[in-house]
């Protein structure tokens, strides 16, 4: 089976299309019970890392973080709810050790990997708006969070389904699981998805 089938086939009942995941409401409760692996964490983030090519050199203005429950309302998520208040709880963690190692060796490629999800996050928002009669941005962001978390997620996964190295021996549901809380932990540290701070 190629790595693409591998990591796309998560359940072997996901439904895929042109290498993107239909998110289902069983596909999330599956989710929410999966027992995941926490050194499949760091090897995830770091392979990620390791795939992106060019360093992001924004400026960051520091704004308090909202409170988790208060940024979800703010932007009206709802089928990622309960997987980002788990994985705030459960993972935060192990994340947060994985972005601490990847800062080891080398100072600031946490902020690098972070920087990178939020370019992803900030080139879908634009195909939204482009597409949309709203000239409103946060009306096109509340009317479409949940979808723009799972075309954050394709990305990511997309992007480590064509270079697996180094995470080959890691099973589809840890690589899987583990980008999907790599985004709701950004959407946590304000990466995808607004800051209700910054209104």
């Amino acid at each position: 089976m190629d790595i693409v089938q591998r990591i796309f086939g998560f359940f072997n009942n996901q439904t895929v299309n042109n290498t993107n995941i239909i998110i289902s409401d069983q596909y999330l409760n599956d989710l929410l019970k999966f027992q995941n692996n926490p050194s499949d964490v760091n090897q995830i983030v770091l392979s990620l890392y390791n795939l992106l090519t060019e360093e992001i050199g924004t400026v960051e203005k520091r704004v308090l973080p909202p409170e988790i429950e208060e940024k979800i309302t703010f932007n009206n998520v709802i089928k990622y709810k309960l997987l980002i208040e788990n994985n705030f709880s459960e993972n935060g963690y192990y994340l947060d050790s994985a972005y601490e190692s990847l800062d080891y060796d080398t100072p600031g490629r946490k902020k690098l990997f972070l920087s990178y999800i939020n370019s992803l996050y900030l080139s879908v928002l634009g195909e939204y708006l482009k597409a949309s009669t709203s000239s409103e941005k946060l009306e096109v962001i509340r009317g479409n969070s949940d979808n723009i978390i799972t075309v954050v997620i394709n990305k990511l996964l997309t992007k480590i389904s064509n270079n697996s190295t180094g995470i080959e021996h890691i099973s589809s549901e840890s690589i899987e699981y583990n980008v999907i809380a790599i985004v709701c932990h950004a959407f946590v540290d304000c990466k995808v998805l607004e800051n209700p701070n910054n209104k």
